[in-house]
């Protein structure tokens, strides 16, 4: 049951995606050809402020769902509607504190842009749309944490998918009428609007033990929760600070037009990410059950597999990224590159931040927040420290090389918890297959990029087919025929086929 669940969602979730990177990559695209690259600059820099805020959020969403698990393999809905009754109150006091402390960002905004074209007033304006999208999601939006930990994620992704199509149709529609970013951005949030309000209908009425307002957890389970959360919290700074505080770094220590060059490698790389994390994500339920109801070694069994089906997509898609990126952006998105050098770290960057996620889940669904914390803090203070000291002296790589080293030793520190304390056995084989995860994309991008280069200077979007095949026929057949023996592998076509035969 958890296979089918998990294997629904994340077939659902790929449609999405797909669909998601379709009409995103048209929308970026007119998006560049009507706006500047300044534009690109000040939509990545605010995201990036916005996401800083919502650490207020403190990590509610992740305690909710790891108490969510027992309750409803139990069935106590009276426990359910009081967990979600006290996370809808969270989210109402987290959304008004989050409007308080947008508001105090406001006088600062001239200090955060370096060398911007647009006047101070347009940029506050810019700024409070961004703000009131970020606001009203968490008054819809705790919904879905029901669905997703109950594992029926996908009875939603339809809505979701049909948020998306409407979202960027007149998202690219604006562009094409008005050129006003402006108007774009407030046309993105009344459709996000109103679709999260049929998420939340949605989910009310699938669950109908939502209407119940009275029903409140006792003083124990509350504590419980809220000690969660307190140590939740520093694992929600550490990744807020990994993957939000870059842009701000560059624009204020560099200057915004780079903050929107490298949104256009990250925005490829967050396309590829949103298909490596839909199964991932859509099997962390049934992780949190297997912890629950499993022995230890069948969640061992399943941490392993993960990572190695995780490095099988990462190490692909990060090859054929660092091979193609380039000539992508300079065919589509009017030749705004970054030297090669920068886009190596970029890859390899995207690579850990993709082969981590199966640990990071595991370690959440255990349980083990208290004892995470600690590590978090320490990834969070690397990175910052790093990242401030190396961009003096190496502009947007000292940025990257601080996020790689914070996550490398988060990942260290994180994967000796895990097996001290829940697995109880050494974490040094686990490492050891890490490890092997980096010496097998080592290899990949070496022989890929060198038979990439050996292709002659033809036509640009000749040389760009050329090498897009390089990049699908090589990495394959190299992962074909190291791991096609591996557990891992054998289990990756098994669920495949389990797909693709079901009635």
């Amino acid at each position: 049951m958890r296979s089918d669940n998990v294997i629904k969602s994340s077939f659902w979730k790929i449609f999405n995606n797909m669909l998601s990177i379709l009409l995103g990559f048209g929308s970026r695209t007119i998006f560049i050809h009507f706006l500047s690259a300044d534009y690109l600059g000040i939509n990545g820099l605010f995201t990036n402020v916005l996401s800083l805020l919502s650490l207020a959020e403190l990590g509610f969403s992740t305690a909710v769902t790891f108490n969510l698990y027992k309750p409803l393999i139990q069935k106590d809905e009276k426990k359910i509607a009081g967990i979600m009754n006290l996370y809808k109150w969270v989210y109402r006091v987290v959304a008004v504190f989050i409007a308080i402390a947008g508001l105090c960002v406001v006088p600062f905004l001239g200090y955060i842009c370096k060398d911007s074209q647009f006047e101070l007033n347009y940029l506050r304006i810019t700024y409070l749309l961004f703000l009131g999208k970020t606001v009203s999601t968490y008054f819809f939006s705790y919904n879905s944490t029901l669905i997703t930990a109950d594992q029926k994620e996908y009875k939603i992704l339809p809505i979701t998918s049909a948020s998306t199509i409407v979202c960027n149709v007149f998202k690219i529609l604006t562009l094409v009428v008005t050129r006003n970013f402006l108007v774009y951005l407030a046309t993105d949030i009344l459709v996000g609007i109103l679709f999260n309000a049929m998420t939340a209908y949605y989910v009310k009425k699938e669950y109908p033990l939502l209407r119940d307002k009275d029903a409140k957890l006792d003083k124990d389970e509350r504590k419980k929760i809220f000690s969660d959360v307190g140590n939740l919290f520093l694992g929600k700074l550490s990744t807020t600070i990994l993957t939000s505080t870059d842009n701000i770094i560059i624009s204020s220590f560099v200057n915004v037009v780079s903050v929107g060059l490298m949104s256009n490698y990250t925005t490829l790389i967050g396309y590829v990410q949103t298909f490596i994390n839909a199964p991932l994500y859509s099997a962390q339920a049934s992780i949190g059950n297997a912890v629950a109801a499993e022995p230890k070694e069948y969640v061992y069994k399943i941490l392993k597999r993960l990572t190695m089906m995780t490095f099988f997509v990462a190490s692909f898609s990060a090859t054929a990224l660092l091979c193609l990126s380039n000539d992508f952006i300079a065919i589509i998105w009017d030749n705004l590159i970054l030297p090669m050098p920068v886009v190596v770290i970029l890859m390899v960057n995207s690579f850990l931040q993709m082969i981590k996620q199966p640990l990071w889940i595991t370690l959440n669904t255990c349980g083990l927040f208290k004892k995470d914390k600690y590590i978090s803090l320490a990834g969070a203070l690397c990175n910052l420290i790093v990242s401030l000291v190396l961009v003096q002296f190496w502009d947007i790589s000292g940025v990257i090389w601080g996020t790689i080293i914070s996550q490398l030793l988060q990942m260290i520190l994180k994967a000796r918890l895990l097996f001290k304390d829940y697995f109880q056995e050494s974490c040094v084989k686990y490492l050891l297959l890490i490890c092997g995860c980096f010496a097998g994309l080592g290899i990949e991008m070496g022989v890929t990029y060198f038979l990439c280069s050996l292709v002659p200077g033809w036509h640009l979007y000749l040389v760009f087919v050329v090498k897009a095949i390089i990049c699908t026929v090589v990495p394959t057949a190299m992962i074909v025929l190291i791991f096609r023996k591996t557990d891992a592998f054998d289990y990756t076509l098994s669920l495949i086929k389990h797909k693709l035969l079901k009635k």
